[in-house]
């Protein structure tokens, strides 16, 4: 059985802004109004590690929505 294959472009990591955990605390209230109004995640890294991405409410919904609907057509799925 053939996978179905997206052309939706995927976000790589390193194509992401990325801020330090610190930067991340000071800078939070800028980082929402970047991610909500511009609709740009935000990787956020301790020590040098990818920690998370912050992300726009509807982004997250979209992608949830997607694994959810990725799992569902899994033949492996219950």
């Amino acid at each position: 059985m053939a996978r179905r294959v997206e052309n939706k472009p995927q976000i790589q990591i390193q194509d992401l802004d990325t801020v330090s955990a610190t930067e991340a605390k000071n800078r939070f209230g800028d980082l929402l109004h970047r991610v909500v109004y511009d609709h740009e995640p935000v990787l956020i890294e301790r020590n040098g590690r990818p920690m998370a991405v912050l992300v726009d409410i509807d982004q997250y919904l979209e992608m949830k929505q997607r694994a959810r609907a990725e799992t569902k057509e899994s033949p492996f799925s219950s």
